[in-house]
């Protein structure tokens, strides 16, 4: 049955004559006769009564409104719901995030939304925590992945990982070999600093514990990215200091990671998202990937 004729019969009936239904369709009386009496015609029954131009809804009539409403509505929300469904699985989502989560995360993340027919494309951004919340609060950014610590009031924060932090050393460090090591035993040492951008971050939570531990560290250099910190250890540089997230990365020279403990020091991986902005169903699908990718991470947790 044409769905078509069925909402001009429809829209007869509510409207009580062919005149003001034309009126209501913005189209002419003659076709929306037509239209009528083919689908009587398409149904073998006679849905109107007719003495002269006034039109009397038969039994059969009847039932056919009631049941055709029923129809159209369904028909609606089929049309409404596979817009829905169609918006998961396409659309764009852009993330700033580190270097280190556009490695280990987001790749398995985009896999599984591949493996999944979910086509939505990706778009990344590496960059530090002030970054980041400037780019969403201009609306160009849809989610951040941050380790810093803020206190933002036009923000959602949630802690997605908590997980240790490991030294990096010298491949010929005396310490390189250990399972551990004490804060206290890098005393002398050149350290090498995550630099934070935004309220409170890993640095931080190592100079309060050498603060504890009654000395005050050699800090020969402050930088955003832990890559670049590693490969300076690598050469011998100094020590520096990276979640147990970069023990996962088999494909890059990494220095020797060891785990830091007196003090244990957590690092947070955060998710962060503007309060009050719309969330595409595409970033709501993305998002639960996320999460469900880094559950899955094979790290040490806190």
């Amino acid at each position: 049955m044409d769905l078509e004729k069925l909402r001009y019969f429809v829209k007869v009936v509510e409207s009580g004559s062919v005149s003001k239904a034309a009126i209501s369709l913005n189209m002419t009386q003659p076709p929306l006769s037509i239209a009528i009496r083919k689908l009587e015609e398409e149904l073998g029954v006679e849905l109107f009564s007719r003495n002269g131009k006034r039109l009397t809804l038969t039994e059969t009539g009847l039932f056919l409104y009631e049941r055709g409403k029923e129809l159209l509505l369904s028909s609606m929300e089929i049309k409404k719901e596979v817009a829905e469904y169609d918006s998961v699985r396409h659309g764009t989502v852009t993330i700033g995030c580190s270097t280190i989560a556009n490695i280990t995360i987001i790749p398995e993340v985009v896999k599984r939304l591949n493996e999944r027919g979910i086509r939505i494309t990706t778009r990344v951004f590496e960059g530090n925590t002030a970054f980041i919340l400037e780019q969403l609060r201009l609306h160009k950014m849809d989610i951040g992945l941050v380790r810093n610590i803020f206190d933002k009031k036009d923000f959602h924060t949630t802690a997605l990982l908590s997980e240790p932090l490991y030294v990096a050393l010298p491949p010929e460090h005396p310490l390189a070999d250990k399972e551990t090591v004490e804060l206290k035993e890098l005393e002398g040492e050149n350290f090498l600093m995550p630099h934070t951008t935004l309220g409170y971050g890993i640095s931080d939570f190592i100079l309060e514990g050498c603060d504890a531990a009654g000395f005050t560290p050699n800090v020969i250099y402050w930088g955003t990215e832990t890559f670049p910190m590693l490969n300076m250890v690598y050469e011998n540089l100094g020590i520096a200091f990276a979640p147990s997230l970069f023990r996962n990365i088999n494909y890059f020279k990494l220095p020797p990671l060891v785990r830091l403990t007196n003090p244990t020091i957590e690092a947070k991986l955060n998710l962060v998202t503007l309060k009050n902005s719309i969330k595409t169903a595409a970033t709501e699908q993305f998002l639960a990937v996320t999460k469900e990718v880094i559950e899955e991470l094979p790290i040490e947790r806190k």
